[in-house]
């Protein structure tokens, strides 16, 4: 087993909860732009521009429903923000020193255990479950 967790490499999205979060939230504010702008004379101008906030809003929510969270190499673990930038990068000599349980990803690194800034309730079930089983 040990060889073909070598070439392994996994990449865990994010769930859906952030995305649709700001789908909901720009559709919702676009909508209400809308309707003030066409409803009220004395702020149609703001309102075509919070219109055009909210749909960046939505556009960003679109963006999030295919971001990675995290990326497990055989010696690397790579967290990402919302935005695809790397958070944080953590190294480690071999498999063996990457444990993980139902909350949280440890690395044991010459008996220092370093808890990985990862949140499960916002990885996708079947990517955490699949990180879980190649551990």
């Amino acid at each position: 087993m040990q060889s073909n967790r070598v070439k392994t490499c996994l990449t865990a999205y994010y769930k859906i909860t952030p995305g649709l979060f700001f789908l909901v939230g720009g559709g919702t504010g676009f909508l209400i732009s809308l309707w003030l702008a066409f409803n009220t004379q004395s702020m149609a101008a703001q309102a075509l521009l919070g219109a055009l906030l909210f749909v960046s809003v939505l556009a960003f929510g679109i963006y999030c429903l295919k971001r990675p969270y995290f990326l497990l190499e055989p010696r690397q673990l790579t967290v990402y923000n919302l935005l695809g930038t790397v958070t944080k990068r953590y190294s480690f000599e071999s498999w063996d020193v990457v444990k993980a349980d139902s909350r949280r990803i440890y690395i044991d690194n010459a008996g220092i255990t370093i808890k990985v800034a990862v949140a499960p309730w916002l990885v996708k079930s079947e990517d955490w479950l699949a990180m879980r089983q190649l551990l």
